[in-house]
């Protein structure tokens, strides 16, 4: 009896451990297609877009259509520029040469990368794609992956098909890192597309931003911005807080942030 009482106690006093040992963070991540930084009132102006992230001060953040070096944006290293403006680290990611310098999307982070991967996909109908793929401490002993991506645009039932073989090359990448991740980016298709369909088969969960989600606010607004995460056995996502921001003259997309409560 007394061997029996022994041993309840010391399971009761490893569960506890167990319990106190898990740790808990909140990780802040945005996603805008900032447009090269030209404005739905056509002007040029990278630094509108560099101060709103600079006030959201997220610790990971997903940008499409981003110009290095091209004729169309003054010739301005548009991730140099964004990176140092928010004291954030800074990735390119290109999709292909552009007026005399590349056209691509960028990361930036305040959390330290372990790895970058510029991930070819499927090109798209008219244009070349990629993600770009990190590996990133967002604290101490837990590491997942942060994937940032921009699909195919086109809106017919061939985009449709390009589009979902983007998203499985992506997926099959994933897969063999073996991590936690989350995805986020421009998608060019809606949550009850195949694409986003395919990323729920696969075990992704889809934030859900609720009666405010139009994200594309040009002509057609439409929801089209999002975030994905999948958990795995170490690393636990749960959403905390989610918004589109109103930023109506800064680009022709909202910026989405999405606060995550990550348990490892």
């Amino acid at each position: 009896m007394k061997r029996l009482l022994l041993l309840l106690i010391c399971f009761s006093a490893l569960s506890f451990y167990k319990v106190e040992a898990q740790r808990k963070i909140d990780l802040k991540i945005m996603s805008y297609n900032i447009r090269h930084g030209k404005g739905l009132d056509t002007i040029l102006d990278l630094s509108r877009a560099a101060a709103l992230i600079k006030n959201q001060a997220p610790d990971l953040c997903g940008l499409q259509e981003i110009d290095q070096l091209t004729t169309r944006s003054d010739n301005v290293n548009q991730t140099q520029y964004l990176a140092e403006h928010t004291q954030m680290e800074g990735k390119f990611g290109k999709f292909m040469s552009f007026q005399n310098g590349e056209y691509g999307m960028a990361t930036l982070s305040a959390k330290p990368f372990t790895s970058t991967k510029i991930l070819k996909l499927p090109d798209g109908l008219q244009e070349p794609r990629a993600a770009i793929v990190h590996e990133v401490d967002i604290a101490k002993d837990c590491n997942i992956v942060f994937a940032n991506v921009h699909f195919d645009w086109i809106e017919s039932s061939e985009g449709i098909g390009s589009r979902l073989q983007q998203a499985k090359t992506l997926v099959d990448y994933i897969d063999s890192l073996d991590k936690a991740a989350i995805i986020t980016g421009d998608f060019n298709c809606t949550p009850d597309s195949p694409t986003m369909q395919y990323f729920a088969e696969q075990g992704f969960v889809f934030v859900e931003k609720g009666a405010d989600h139009l994200s594309f606010q040009g002509e057609g607004a439409s929801e089209i911005d999002h975030l994905l995460y999948r958990n795995s056995e170490q690393v636990k996502f749960k959403s905390k807080q989610i918004q589109l921001l109103e930023a109506p003259i800064i680009s022709d997309h909202r910026p989405l942030v999405v606060t995550l409560e990550v348990h490892y």
